[in-house]
């Protein structure tokens, strides 16, 4: 399939001057014709104070740019037209290319034009607390009981056929709505009465008599009772509006032959999306949306942040092999944070190691379904796209055709199981235990030095071969749960609830384990495999010493809920390091590879034999060796990505000394290393023999 190359960007990259309102001089500049240009053109006034193109008029400074700044690297602000506008989208649909309207749900208090949602309030999302009203809700109704999503997709309608555009973006604050998490949003009386409407929830005497007031009082009251007495309702309440929305959106927009794109998530995978904001991705693209432009920005957002966030590559890269596995096929792309003149960040120039690492790394997981083995991502979303001169585009296609570059066969790493059973279990699972769900266990295993190389459909199983990683067996179907007890292809680690109860599905693992010092103790079991004596004393060991982490404290359900996505998403339940530790010691130790490696690593098979290998430098602060040793002959080793500059060193077999070999193929060889840039990933393609 081929690979999709988004670009979202402000009006600011484009010159409205130029006779063509600058599409030739930014493809010039780009070197390539992307599948789509996403303009950034921030508010949804956009759309709500379209008014046709009969006549001519200047558009609000903040939609000529983002927050309405002045100027970025290449020019200052520019006063578009709307016939402007149009112009630039026949230009980029002329070339190849098309234009898409992003439009954000950001507020501004007026700054710069009157904002349509100061005559209508009522749209305005409603926190808790003291919580001030803003931004756009698109789930709510006006005054008069009609709906705003109705109104929206006819304004929206109108704007894409008279700029003759090719799509919309529904980004930040739209979609996901602003302000956070689903616990504190939206408990109007409006938004609350639609939920008793479709569910037929009965609320205490106390809750009914709220109804009617917004003060925030009333509103706090209201969220902590139905949080409390009926949140996993309230949760697919919300995701059952979301697919509602977008099936009328999509409906709508694909009539005009036109696309929807849609943010849809905050740096969070399937389950979090769904518990944190409200929306089921996989629901919302089976009602129409085409692409979901996941935000996997793992050090824009930490370099962007406060300087107490936390550095989550492993969090974030874990998003695109669960997502893909949750949605069907071809829907997934991935924002790549490369820089932004409004937020004032770029990685491309203050951090490039890392920008380098995120985009080979992102395009390293695969998903593994009916059709095969494919890479999870199906494109990058360059975030943001103006300002980037020209060889600075360069670097970057340089860097995408060597991610892009993997023609792979199968996984040498573990795959881990995906199950859209133990998807939907997990819900009131996760309530009632605050248990890992298995992104937690994908991107702490990874963090233990064991990284997972894909995602694996759960009807896809009897395909694979190769190591299996299981994380909810408790929580998988029947049918599920026989396939893994007869899988016979590879090692199966697997992970079970507290007391699971064994002798019922007559398993007898090879090794278990549990958490000992945990409120909520998981069980890891192997199967089809022997774990090493040595490996099975160290993980007795690691299991055995307390971390000191506390257990959480009263009811699960009651542990407090995380306000903002990007520092942190859900609390779980304790697992002791010691126990990811030997989890991750025991996976390493039953992988049926032909190499050991002394760094962190990704192993693919590609289709003409070469093993594909993803070195990772934990250090980010100076350069590192990784040591890779072949149980086999190696007759080569080619280094893939940009750095290091000089081949491999081998370890000759009589002496134990390290040397460059430039002269052509050598002997065979099966130990060598290779250098690691700070933070960075080195990718070398090995042959070995046999």
């Amino acid at each position: 399939m081929a690979d999709k190359m988004f670009i979202w960007m402000q009006l600011l990259g484009f010159d409205r001057d130029d006779a063509d309102c600058g599409a030739k001089r930014f493809l010039e500049q780009t070197g390539f014709v992307p599948d789509g240009v996403c303009a950034l053109l921030f508010h949804a006034d956009f759309v709500h104070q379209h008014r046709g193109m009969s006549e001519k008029y200047v558009l609000p400074p903040d939609v000529c740019a983002y927050y309405g700044i002045p100027q970025n690297a290449e020019r200052k602000r520019q006063p578009w037209t709307n016939h402007d506008l149009r112009q630039l989208s026949r230009n980029l649909k002329a070339a190849g290319s098309g234009l898409y309207a992003s439009i954000m749900g950001s507020t501004l208090n007026n700054a710069f034009h009157r904002e349509w949602i100061t005559d209508h309030p009522e749209i305005h999302r409603h926190g808790r607390g003291d919580e001030p009203r803003r931004g756009h809700f698109l789930l709510k109704r006006f005054r008069d009981g009609t709906y705003y999503e109705d109104f929206f997709i006819d304004k929206l309608c109108q704007t894409l056929v008279d700029y003759e555009l090719k799509g919309v973006h529904l980004a930040d604050g739209l979609c996901p709505p602003a302000g956070g998490m689903l616990h504190s949003i939206d408990f109007s009386t409006d938004f609350v009465t639609q939920f008793l409407d479709h569910s037929k929830t009965t609320l205490a005497p106390e809750i009914t008599c709220s109804l009617g007031s917004d003060d925030p009082a009333s509103i706090t009251l209201r969220a902590d009772w139905i949080w409390k007495h009926c949140r996993e309702a309230w949760i697919r309440f919300n995701a059952w509006r979301w697919v509602r929305f977008f099936r009328k959106l999509c409906d709508r927009v694909h009539a005009l032959e036109k696309e929807v794109i849609v943010l849809g998530m905050y740096c969070t995978d399937p389950f979090e999306t769904l518990y944190c904001i409200g929306i089921d991705l996989a629901e919302i693209v089976k009602a129409g949306v085409d692409y979901i432009s996941a935000n996997i920005l793992p050090t824009s957002c930490y370099m962007a942040g406060n300087i107490d966030r936390p550095y989550y590559f492993h969090r974030y890269m874990a998003i695109a092999p669960l997502t893909a596995a949750h949605l069907p096929k071809g829907h997934l792309i991935s924002m790549l944070g490369v820089q932004d003149a409004t937020e004032e960040w770029d990685v491309m120039h203050h951090a490039p190691c890392l920008l380098e690492r995120d985009m080979y790394t992102m395009m390293a997981y695969q998903l593994i379904d009916r059709s095969g083995t494919s890479r999870a991502l199906d494109g990058y979303f360059v975030c943001l796209g103006d300002g980037i001169k020209h060889q600075d585009w360069r670097w970057l296609h340089d860097r995408a055709d060597i991610a892009l570059s993997a023609d792979v066969a199968c996984c040498l790493s573990p795959a881990m199981l995906w199950s859209d059973e133990a998807y939907s279990a997990m819900l009131p699972a996760y309530i009632h235990t605050r248990r890992w769900t298995p992104f937690k266990l994908f991107y702490e295993l990874a963090k233990a030095g064991l990284h997972c190389s894909a995602a694996l459909r759960s009807e896809a199983l009897d395909q694979y071969s190769g190591t299996l990683i299981v994380p909810d067996f408790d929580l998988l179907s029947g049918d599920e749960k026989q396939k893994v007890m007869s899988y016979d292809r590879g090692a199966v680690v697997a992970l079970a609830c507290p007391e699971f109860d064994f002798t019922r599905y007559g398993l007898q693992p090879s090794f278990q384990m549990t958490d000992p010092f945990s409120d909520w103790p998981m069980t890891a079991f192997v199967l089809g495999a022997r774990v090493s004596p040595e490996t099975q004393r160290k993980a007795v060991a690691r299991c055995s010493i307390d971390d000191g982490r506390p257990n959480l404290s009263g009811a699960p359900e009651d542990a407090q809920e995380f306000t903002y996505t990007l520092i942190d998403t859900l609390p779980f339940a304790k697992v002791t390091g010691g126990f990811v530790q030997a989890l991750a010691d025991v996976i390493l130790d039953v992988m049926a590879i032909p190499f050991t490696a002394d760094k962190p690593f990704i192993a693919l098979r590609l289709k003409h034999g070469a093993h594909r290998l993803f070195l990772f430098n934990d250090n980010a602060d100076h350069y590192q060796r990784a040591f890779v040793s072949y149980k086999v002959p190696v007759r080569d080793v080619k280094i893939i990505s940009k750095f290091p500059i000089l081949p491999p060193r081998y370890i000759d077999q009589a002496s134990g000394k390290l040397a460059h070999l430039y002269t052509g193929k050598q002997d065979p060889m099966s130990r060598f290393e290779v250098k690691l840039q700070p933070g960075g990933v080195t990718i070398v393609d090995v042959w070995p023999d046999g």
